[in-house]
């Protein structure tokens, strides 16, 4: 599902060079992992935990630049903390880098609902659904991208800390895999690896990618998000987060988080070998607790991501995500 055919441009940061093409997926949506890994067992890092060993690491992504983690932040062992200055490497990345012509990322995808193109600030433009646009993506059509209804624009990528080799690769081509959670005919999203000693590894997508730039998506009438999820071997704990602006840093895209930032909403699946669906309803997701306390806003989500903590081997799906 590809709606155009764009030239390559040259993104630079830092000491680092990627080339991205808008109509592929060769320079993925590096959108920044969402917040202080989990560990194992825990239920979240306690508030103002000082982060283990993150200031200066640089964090895998394929935006080129190493994303360093500001542990001055005490951001408590946290993926990407304030890092990357929450870095974002790709600023958000690839969303169809140069943005207005990666399928609908001009509001192309919200035309049929009559949304997306309404100018807003800092290049953002409004996006919102409606109740009758719930699929988000079943990974089915075998491209990067998250299904173009609803104003939606966002391309799957991958993240890690660099400790070791994730496939697939955040540089590479993120494609959907078999088997899906329909095994006839599906695909699902698959990431897998070694275990990571720093912060882990993870996969996500933008619901409102501009221009390379990660906006906000009005989800308000929505009541939750569903997906599907097993692993390749059981048990394997992910943690589920949807960012928001407050919990992101200002640093990053779209963000309004001045300190302790990235403390996501989320949920904590313990996955098994089978497929199983998940809710996770708005009103009942929460925080960690290490960063400053505040209000979900759905009308302003920004990233889903699905991580895994260090010291964790993992080879895990997801599939079929829908709001509700």
């Amino acid at each position: 599902m590809k709606t155009c055919n764009l030239s390559l441009a040259t993104v630079v940061l830092g000491a680092l060079a990627v080339s991205y093409s808008a109509c592929s997926a060769q320079g993925q949506d590096n959108t920044f992992p969402g917040g202080p890994t989990f560990h194992t067992g825990d239920s979240g890092n306690s508030a103002g935990a000082a982060p283990t060993g993150n200031a200066g690491t640089p964090v895998q992504t394929n935006a080129g630049a190493p994303a360093t983690y500001a542990g001055a932040t005490g951001k408590g062992g946290g993926f990407s903390s304030g890092g990357a200055t929450s870095g974002r490497a790709g600023a958000s990345g690839r969303a169809g880098a140069s943005g207005t012509g990666r399928a609908g990322a001009s509001g192309v995808a919200g035309a049929a609902t009559g949304v997306a193109g309404a100018p807003t600030t800092a290049g953002c433009t409004a996006a919102a659904g409606t109740i009758a646009d719930l699929l988000i993506d079943d990974l089915d059509d075998g491209d990067d991208a998250i299904r173009p209804i609803g104003s939606r624009v966002g391309y799957w990528y991958t993240y890690n800390d660099g400790t070791a080799t994730q496939v697939p690769a955040p540089t590479a081509l993120f494609k959907g895999t078999m088997p899906g959670h329909l095994p006839a005919t599906g695909l699902s999203a698959t990431t897998s690896g070694p275990a990571f000693t720093k912060y882990g590894a993870g996969m996500g997508f933008d619901f409102n990618n501009k221009a390379m730039k990660s906006c906000p998506y009005n989800a308000s009438v929505y009541t939750g998000i569903k997906f599907w999820a097993k692993a390749a071997t059981a048990p394997v704990m992910i943690k589920a987060m949807i960012k928001i602006p407050a919990t992101t840093p200002t640093t990053a895209d779209s963000g309004t988080c001045a300190a302790m930032c990235e403390d996501h909403y989320n949920m904590k699946p313990m996955l098994t070998t089978m497929w199983t669906q998940y809710t996770m309803a708005f009103a009942t997701i929460t925080q960690d607790g290490f960063g400053p306390k505040v209000t979900f806003d759905k009308t302003k989500i920004l990233a889903m991501q699905f991580q895994v903590s260090e010291n964790t081997a993992f080879n895990y799906s997801i599939d079929d995500i829908t709001f509700y």
